[in-house]
């Protein structure tokens, strides 16, 4: 990932987790959902700067 992508995202899946606990079963479920969607977003945020990387290096390639 590239620096300025380069977050931690434990803190707001811990605070995440909190707030599940805090709402009891129907809350908890919701928030649940919430840190899956945040995780996949920061997988896909890997992706995304892999790619764009890959296509820095073809682009290079063709000019050269």
């Amino acid at each position: 990932m590239t620096q300025e992508n380069d977050i931690d995202i434990d803190i707001a899946l811990r605070k995440i987790h909190e707030l599940g606990l805090e709402d009891g079963d129907l809350g908890y479920a919701y928030w649940y959902q919430i840190s899956q969607l945040l995780k996949r977003a920061a997988g896909m945020q890997k992706e995304i700067d892999a790619l764009a990387k890959a296509l820095e290096i073809c682009r290079a390639k063709l000019r050269g």
